[in-house]
């Protein structure tokens, strides 16, 4: 189970508890969120020292979207456009607005591989939808899933050539949910032909070359009763069988109450549902599945 998870880490050097299950329970990754950062030197430091006890392959990824959500405080992450600002400027110059998602996505990945990171949680693909809860809101491109796909594979490619892989997300949308995942369980109350049109984008970019993509934690009642992340039906059935996604299938953060259930269940049901690689953000979360012994 450990190899296929993703970690969060406590603060912004290992804990020697930290260093143990690097070593012993070797990860697949670990995340950095922004109490683990504190400077461009530090991180550097953090992420050398985790590969040095875990090993040079381990993956390190991070939430770098632009916008809202950036971590590291300083350039080029902390003054990035927000998606939606990209989504009005594609609507009046469509050129233009593709090299600028390109350009900022390749100084983003540029700096985040010289700070040691392999994977950035960019970018979101879902729709922005006026009516829904704002958790995704701006963080969404636009509002139709042309204009979705065609700016996320711009931000896909240019986070590619700077050697960092892009993971897309959430799978298959999170637009229209009406709840914030980490805190509650949402919903969406679409049917099945809706919520694959507005899953189109995540299909395009498939076939771009995304090779990473991140589920919702989040129910689509007249579709499946299972929340995706859990699903087989979602995860096997529709984006490996329908879609023909041959890549990693991340699970959204197990640690989010919008899973239901604590985090080593979440971890099993999740590997169970076709989930390649169990994100697992939170100190206390992670600790809840090394104790688990699975």
């Amino acid at each position: 189970m450990f190899k296929h998870c993703v970690i969060g880490l406590a603060g912004t050097s290992l804990t020697a508890q930290e260093s143990i299950w690097l070593k012993e329970k070797t990860p697949q990754g670990v995340i950095l969120f922004a109490r683990n950062v504190a400077s461009a030197e530090q991180v550097q430091a953090l992420l050398a020292e985790v590969r040095h006890i875990a090993g040079q392959h381990i993956w390190a990824a991070i939430d770098e979207e632009g916008g809202r959500v950036h971590r590291m405080p300083w350039s080029p992450f902390h003054q990035r456009m927000q998606a939606d600002d990209f989504g009005m400027l594609y609507n009046k110059t469509p050129e233009k607005a593709l090299k600028m998602v390109f350009e900022d996505a390749l100084r983003a990945g540029n700096a985040l591989k010289a700070l040691g990171f392999t994977h950035n949680c960019a970018p979101v693909l879902d729709i922005f939808y006026p009516q829904a809860h704002p958790i995704i809101g701006n963080r969404a491109y636009a509002s139709d899933t042309a204009s979705i796909a065609a700016l996320g594979k711009a931000c896909m490619l240019g986070l590619q050539q700077a050697g960092i892989e892009a993971i897309g997300k959430h799978f298959p949308g999170h637009g229209r949910a009406d709840a914030d995942s980490h805190v509650a369980m949402p919903v969406v109350d679409a049917d099945l032909a809706t919520i694959l049109d507005e899953a189109a984008s995540f299909a395009e970019l498939f076939q771009a070359g995304l090779k990473h993509v991140m589920t919702a934690h989040v129910r689509y009642p007249k579709a499946d009763a299972e929340v995706a992340t859990f699903s087989p039906f979602w995860l096997q059935d529709i984006l490996k069988d329908k879609l023909g996604f041959q890549g990693q299938v991340w699970s959204d953060d197990l640690c989010m109450k919008g899973c239901g259930m604590d985090v080593p269940t979440a971890a099993l049901a999740a590997k169970d549902a076709g989930c390649d690689v169990l994100l697992v953000c939170e100190p206390e979360g992670v600790a809840a599945l090394m104790a688990g012994g699975t």
